[in-house]
């Protein structure tokens, strides 16, 4: 019984850090609806931490793989999301120890930001797809005009990002590593998003009484607020980029050494 309770512990601790997280919740939602996962497909997920959203997933009956290089978090998606239909592994996301043509989908959620080669990573991507295969990616873009260069160098520093991203340099990168842009979305692309990003922020230094209930009204209310003013707003920049390409042929060509 206490292996349980810890297990239950463990599990909503994470369900509320992920799930009272303002950012989190407006970029992997939308993912998660764009994923659309079908009984029994194979999907690959990169950099998946605690594995809160594969086992989300897999409760639909797709079958999910997620590695990471955290061990640490690796091991806490053992013992909170590990089921029949999830696995977890260490691996790194410039070399997969994977076979080819074994997967449906490959996903990554805010991870490519962080990745110091990102081709690679696609065209390791490309490799374990199967034909006419998909993936799917939320990217950090913060290309909004009120976004100035001080508030993207605070945010690579604290969030130790390499790269951010818009949709015609996705475009360019995919269709060199074997892939075709299907579609995309800018998640809060309006200036009440920024806004509410800050408020998100500024829930850190909060005591934890009010830092729980702003976070609350932000994922409820904020939510709503975000929703209705992107109604009318254009999807052409964004704090974070939503992406999602098809596996094309024939194998993207390797890089010159």
């Amino acid at each position: 019984m206490s292996g349980l309770m810890h297990r239950a512990r463990g599990f909503f601790a994470l369900r509320i850090r992920k799930d009272f997280n303002f950012r989190r919740v407006q970029e992997t939602v939308p993912a998660l609806r764009w994923l659309r996962p079908r009984r029994d497909e194979r999907i690959l997920d990169i950099g998946c931490g605690e594995g809160t959203y594969d086992y989300r997933i897999a409760l639909r009956g797709a079958r999910v793989f997620g590695f990471d290089l955290n061990r640490d978090q690796l091991r806490r998606a053992a013992a909170c999301h590990k089921t029949p239909f999830t696995g977890f592994f260490c691996a790194d996301a410039g070399a997969f120890p994977l076979r080819s043509d074994q997967f449906d989908t490959v996903m990554s959620l805010c991870v490519f930001e962080h990745l110091p080669d990102d081709r690679q990573t696609l065209r390791e991507m490309w490799r374990v797809l199967r034909p006419g295969g998909r993936i799917l990616l939320t990217l950090d873009s913060l290309s909004l005009e009120r976004i100035g260069e001080a508030w993207r160098d605070a945010h690579r520093e604290r969030h130790s990002v390499l790269q951010f991203y818009t949709h015609s340099a996705v475009d360019s990168l995919l269709e060199a590593c074997g892939f075709k842009l299907e579609r995309y979305r800018y998640l809060l692309r309006s200036g009440p998003d920024l806004a509410l990003i800050r408020l998100s922020y500024a829930t850190e230094r909060m005591h934890a009484i009010p830092a729980a209930l702003t976070r609350l009204g932000l994922v409820s209310v904020g939510r709503m607020v975000s929703a209705a003013f992107n109604l009318f707003t254009k999807n052409h920049r964004g704090w974070t980029l939503l992406i999602e390409a098809s596996r094309t042929t024939p194998r993207p060509a390797n890089p010159p050494l």
